[in-house]
């Protein structure tokens, strides 16, 4: 009996058609419009172009969808602009035989782009370093008919409510003012319900959800008994405000046993400090709080002293955290604090700006009391941050003299594009070098590199303070931009890294989309690429901070062992930016 039941895909096939059909009788009805309908073969087309890394089919189905419905929009603006302009429209022969051609030729060149466009994406892989493994065209293309269709649904009945009420208007003012008013309050309606009322459920919803993850503990992860942890009986931090990334930081780190087996010598325990949402009212008083640890661990007397900014959830690379321990053997301290629970990218629309008050808080109140010991009797001060994070760590500086002023070093990985510093320092470029890796003012203080072994090789002395940025050609993180909606970037138009298909062009508006979904997955993609940085930790932070006695062959067996012993989340969407 089970086996006469239709299959996921036979379901899937009957829906396709059924999709079809109407298409076809809206086509003999010829219910949607001829320029639409070319626009949209257009936008289709455009959009099975690459992007910076492979998309999956359900994502390439959805941009597929999307694109098909902006072309369409296009198609029927540009025949609008040609009516109101008054040019005759082509002989009733004419239309027929184009509709003719485009009801048959159509759906033909849609198979093709489509198909051709998942060959594509296989090409994005190998660039990335990952295997093969074609996307189903045909799901793309179902996912695709059924976006666009709703969207231009949807498109219809907007234009049918803003001419209900431009007539309704037209019973006050003149009927060309009621239907720029029709237009205008339809506009302000959906703006008003995306931007109001669907924001605030779902931040309301990842509210909810995301405060209940706080509160919980990752598995494997024992409360401290260390002094030299936040969260320890010795702590004015408990531990149970530390908040679930808080807790992963401070019990989290190679052990001095483990350090010592790396470096052949004895091994100091590492100092982690932290001061999670709950463990003061606001940020200034969590700053506060990570510099009384600070002073309560003995952090001023070690080596190596990183004031760090945390991601979305408050979370912190272990890769990156264990390398400066191992380097150091332990002789080093790392202070950060919490400004939100939720993941990065819903944290930067509504967290931005306590993520930059965090960082400027937390680094001036350390830089203040570590400005008030010796010079020769006090750590390297370093200013750190992966992706969101980096953007609060930059925070507290307005330009490179006033970082180099302030810090000892400084290590920014997969900054994100709206970084006033990044940005700033990224428009004033030496002439001739590409904007995915920059060269500033000849690589003296500010270097750029996709790995830790770039920032070394560059010709050139490379004076103290070091700054580093390690950034991909390939990570949307850092190329995710508004100016996307309407202006090809710089890293488009230049000679282009190496991850980055040549295949790859500017779109309006349908190059932010593939962008903005990119980042949904960019922690996916092996290794070197994307947003995944876990592979140049050991060779960025010698670079930055200098640490005695460590060879190449030495650094090389480092990174092996983190990278065996330490894993980045691969989920599309996990907070690791």
């Amino acid at each position: 009996m089970d086996a006469d039941r239709p299959t996921a895909v036979d379901r899937a096939r009957r829906a396709a058609g059924s999709v079809l059909g109407a298409v076809g009788r809206w086509f003999a009805r010829r219910e949607l419009s001829w320029p639409g309908m070319l626009g949209a073969l257009l936008g289709l087309a455009a959009a099975m172009t690459p992007s910076l890394l492979p998309r999956p089919t359900l994502y390439l189905g959805f941009i597929a969808g999307v694109g098909a419905a902006l072309g369409y929009a296009l198609g029927v603006l540009v025949a609008w602009v040609v009516r109101r302009t008054g040019l005759p429209l082509p002989p009733a022969r004419v239309r027929r035989v184009a509709w003719r051609v485009l009801s048959w030729a159509g759906p033909v060149l849609a198979v093709v782009v489509v198909v051709v466009g998942c060959q594509w994406q296989d090409d994005v892989r190998v660039l990335v370093g990952e295997e093969r493994r074609t996307s189903s065209a045909f799901l793309v293309g179902v996912l695709a008919l059924a976006v666009g269709l709703a969207l231009i649904a949807l498109g219809r009945a907007l234009r049918r409510l803003s001419r209900r009420v431009s007539r309704l208007l037209g019973r006050w003012v003149p009927a060309s003012v009621a239907s720029l008013l029709g237009v205008v309050v339809v506009t302000l309606l959906v703006y008003w319900l995306a931007a109001g009322v669907l924001f605030r459920v779902v931040v309301d919803v990842a509210d909810s959800v995301y405060a209940g993850t706080n509160a919980g503990t990752p598995d494997g992860v024992e409360p401290v008994t260390s002094p030299l942890r936040s969260g320890s009986p010795a702590s004015a931090v408990s531990w149970d405000s530390l908040g679930r990334q808080g807790r992963a930081f401070v019990a989290g780190g190679p052990s001095t046993d483990e350090i010592a087996e790396v470096t052949g010598e004895r091994a100091t325990e590492p100092i982690r400090v932290y001061a999670g949402l709950d463990s003061a009212d606001d940020a200034a008083g969590r700053a506060q709080l990570a510099v009384e640890e600070l002073e309560r661990t003995g952090a001023f007397d070690r080596s190596v002293l990183v004031v760090a900014g945390a991601t979305g959830t408050g979370w912190t690379e272990p890769q990156q955290m264990a390398a400066l321990e191992y380097l150091w053997g332990g002789d080093t301290a790392i202070a950060t604090i919490q400004y939100s629970f939720l993941p990065s990218w819903l944290s930067f629309l509504v967290d931005a700006d306590r993520a930059s008050e965090a960082g400027r808080l937390l680094f001036d109140a350390v830089h203040a009391r570590w400005a008030e010991l010796p010079e020769d009797d006090r750590p390297q001060l370093v200013s750190y941050g992966l992706s969101l994070g980096s953007f609060a760590a930059q925070a507290p500086f307005g330009s490179v003299g006033d970082l180099t002023a302030r810090v000892d070093g400084a290590l920014y990985v997969g900054t994100p594009n709206f970084t006033p510093l990044w940005r700033t320092i990224t428009a004033e470029r030496d002439p001739g070098s590409p904007q995915w890796q920059p060269v500033v003012d000849d690589g003296r203080t500010v270097r750029f590199a996709s790995d830790g072994t770039g920032l070394v090789t560059q010709a050139g002395t490379w004076d103290s303070p070091r700054v580093a940025y390690l950034q991909h050609a390939s990570d949307p993180v850092v190329w995710w931009s508004w100016d996307l909606l309407t202006r090809q970037p710089d890293w488009l138009a230049e000679p282009r890294g190496p991850d980055v298909s040549g295949r790859v062009r500017w779109f309006p508006v349908l190059t932010f989309v593939q962008v903005t979904v990119d980042q949904f997955f960019g922690v996916s993609v092996p290794d070197g690429h994307g947003h995944n940085y876990a592979s140049q930790v050991v060779a960025a932070w010698a670079a930055v901070t200098e640490p005695p006695g460590w060879t190449d062959a030495e650094l090389a067996d480092l990174q092996s062992l983190i990278d065996e012993t330490l894993t980045l989340p691969t989920l599309p969407g996990a907070d690791v930016g």
